[in-house]
Formats: C-alpha cells, sequence, structure tokens
C-alpha cells in the first residue's frame, strides 16, 4: 500500500513539474514559464501553459517549418483520431523523373489496423498543411500503395496495405478491411528542380523555347493509345506534344494518382490570320486584349512577366460549361500571343503549369 501511495504522489508531483511548478516542487532546469525542459515540457504561448511536446500540438493552425514540428504534429493529429503512431528510424526511396532514387534518412510511423476514415483522416492531413502530392512517388497494387508528399524539403511516403492478407490456393484473399500503414518523413539536401531532367521543345519560327515532362511522347497522339480509359493506358500514352502545327503547340496529359486522374492542357498559339493578331508597333497590350477580346474579365494592367517580357494573364472561373482557364496574353516582335492552360484550380494541373511556365524562354 506505502507503494502505491508512494507512486501516486510521484506521478501527480510530474504532472505539476510541467504545468509549471517544477523548481518549487523538486528542482530542475525550467523556462521562464515554469516548464520543465527535461521532462519534455514548452511553453505553450497559444494555450497559455505547458505541454508536453511529444503528446500536444500548441497550435495546429501554425505553418509547419521543420521536420521535427512535422512529426509532432502527425502524432498529435492522429491521435486525435483514434490512431496510435509508432515511431522509429528509416531509410527510404525518394523516386526522381530521371536516374537513380535519392536515399533519404528519417523518421518512420506505423499504425496496423487503422480504418479506411482515418486513413482518409491522414491523408488529408498532408493536403490541408500545404503538401503537395508528387506525381513520381505514386505505385498503385493490388493489396497496396504508395504516394509521395513534397513540402519544400520535406517529403513523405505513405504506404497502405489492406489487413489481414493470407495466402492460400497462390492467391492473396482479404479477411479484413481495415489498413496498415507507415509513413515514412525525410528531408532533401536541397530542393530539386524537378525540370532539369525534362525534355526541351523549340519553336523555329517564333523562337520560343519551353520545357516537358521526360515522359511525354512528341507528336500526335497514337491511335493505339485512345483505345482504352486514360487509366488504363501505358504510361508513354498519358502525355503527348504536338508541336506539328508551330503557330498551335500544344501539350496534353493527365495529372493526379492513377485512381484519379485529371485532364491537362497547355497550348502556345499564334493564329494564322496575321494580319488581325499582328498589333501595330507600340500597341499597348492591355489595350488591345479588352478590344480584342470583350468578353474576357481582362485586368487593367499587366499582372506577370515571362522571360523579361510583360504579360497579362486572365482567369475564367469554372462554370457548368466549361473548366476553370487561364489565358497569358503577350506581344513578341509585333505578333500577339497566347498561352492557353486548362483547369487550372486543380493543384495537380498548376503545378504542372507552373513548372512549364518557368521555363519559357525567347531564343532571340
Amino acid at each position: 500500500m506505502k507503494k502505491i501511495i508512494l507512486t501516486t504522489l510521484l506521478i501527480g508531483t510530474l504532472l505539476l513539474v510541467g504545468c509549471g511548478r517544477g523548481e518549487e516542487l523538486i528542482g530542475g532546469e525550467t523556462d521562464e514559464h515554469g516548464c520543465l525542459g527535461p521532462a519534455g515540457y514548452t511553453w505553450c504561448e497559444a494555450k497559455e501553459k505547458c505541454l508536453r511536446m511529444w503528446e500536444e500540438v500548441c497550435d495546429s493552425s501554425a505553418p509547419i517549418d521543420t521536420l521535427s514540428e512535422l512529426i509532432i504534429r502527425l502524432k498529435a493529429y492522429n491521435n486525435e483520431n483514434g490512431v496510435m503512431l509508432v515511431s522509429s528510424e528509416t531509410e527510404f526511396n525518394w523516386m526522381l523523373k530521371e536516374g537513380d532514387p535519392l536515399k533519404i534518412k528519417g523518421e518512420s510511423l506505423s499504425a496496423d489496423e487503422i480504418s479506411g476514415e482515418a486513413h482518409e483522416k491522414l491523408v488529408a492531413f498532408f493536403k490541408n498543411n500545404g503538401f503537395e502530392i508528387n506525381l513520381y512517388n505514386i505505385a498503385d497494387g493490388t493489396i497496396s500503395g504508395r504516394e509521395g508528399y513534397k513540402k519544400g524539403l520535406m517529403v513523405c511516403i505513405v504506404t497502405s496495405g489492406i489487413t489481414g492478407y493470407k495466402e492460400a490456393e497462390n492467391q492473396w484473399i482479404p479477411t479484413e478491411t481495415n489498413m496498415d500503414v507507415e509513413i515514412e518523413c525525410g528531408l532533401l539536401e536541397k530542393d530539386i528542380n524537378e525540370t532539369d531532367n525534362w525534355q526541351t521543345y523549340e519553336n523555329e519560327k517564333f523562337q520560343y523555347s519551353f520545357k516537358y515532362p521526360s515522359n511525354c511522347l512528341y507528336g500526335p497522339l497514337p491511335g493505339y493509345c485512345k483505345q482504352s480509359p486514360p487509366e488504363e493506358r501505358p504510361q508513354e500514352c498519358r502525355c503527348y506534344l504536338n508541336g506539328e502545327d508551330l503557330n498551335s503547340v500544344s501539350l496534353g496529359t493527365f495529372t493526379g494518382p492513377k485512381d484519379n486522374l485529371n485532364g491537362a492542357s497547355f497550348i502556345v498559339f499564334h493564329s494564322i490570320y496575321v494580319d488581325y493578331y499582328s498589333p501595330p508597333a507600340g500597341t499597348d497590350l492591355v489595350s488591345w486584349v479588352k478590344e480584342n477580346f470583350p468578353h474576357q474579365d481582362v485586368p487593367d494592367e499587366s499582372n506577370m512577366e515571362l522571360d523579361g517580357i510583360t504579360a497579362v494573364k486572365v482567369y475564367t472561373p469554372f462554370s457548368g460549361m466549361a473548366y476553370s482557364q487561364e489565358d497569358i496574353y503577350f506581344i513578341k516582335n509585333d505578333k500577339l500571343f497566347s498561352i492557353s492552360i486548362l483547369d487550372v484550380d486543380n493543384s495537380d494541373n498548376r503545378e504542372l503549369y507552373d513548372q512549364i511556365i518557368s521555363t519559357f524562354k525567347f531564343t532571340n
């Protein structure tokens, strides 16, 4: 009985230590708020109290800027959703567009037999905290899948598989609907410019160039690629760049995971009606666009540049009849051009378009 009483008193003392009375009770190194650092407590301004760093999140709305903060928030977020994550050190592969994968050292968090709802919330955590799906770290299997997320230098791989598979008669037969999950997170040594290994398209007639994904076919989409739905096509049939018509160069592709593909379209256009679409020298770009495209909500002034050339970007929101769209107008050598991109509100499409536009150069 004495042992139980002493243990209870000790636990109570430690709890009081964490809540700001450390030096008064048992001494120890505390901060200016009385939080006992050696016991894992730190001051939380948002909640005005000491919090145990590995169990609670001070401000769940604050941005995640470090790997340690990411791990703390992942644990706390999943604890709130009934999932206890077990952590350990790990080394995992981060796939690149070209070449060998990067070996990343970091921390692994795992949980067994979580519900489908808990799994959806886990995935939502990354999307709600500024992480973007990386197209080159996605894999779908019969009983498991893998998704890669990236934010700045932080990268995470989420591997999920159905719980309770057992081998019988040379087949895998599901016995449960829950999922086993492993989350591996680490830091890149430097931010990778994913366009470095892309192909380069160059338009000799109008003297501009841009990069496009290395897995894209050049030329019109072959007929055999159109014989099955996009999700069933081989990878080389999901992206093409058609530059046969120098006046209208188009890239068509799909973004997002295999089970939720999004159509993307990037077109650089100069009309063959040269007289109409060749503004007089010295023409004001915005005024010209407003006059010739009155159906669009054109800004009152230029709002971007392409390789040092003034341009105006016009956004058209989604409607019941069409996807959202952006048209970027610019004048080069007294000729008007437009870059049209489709479904720009989709985050995966937006990432692709921004990457292509960042590589757009004039070659004269």
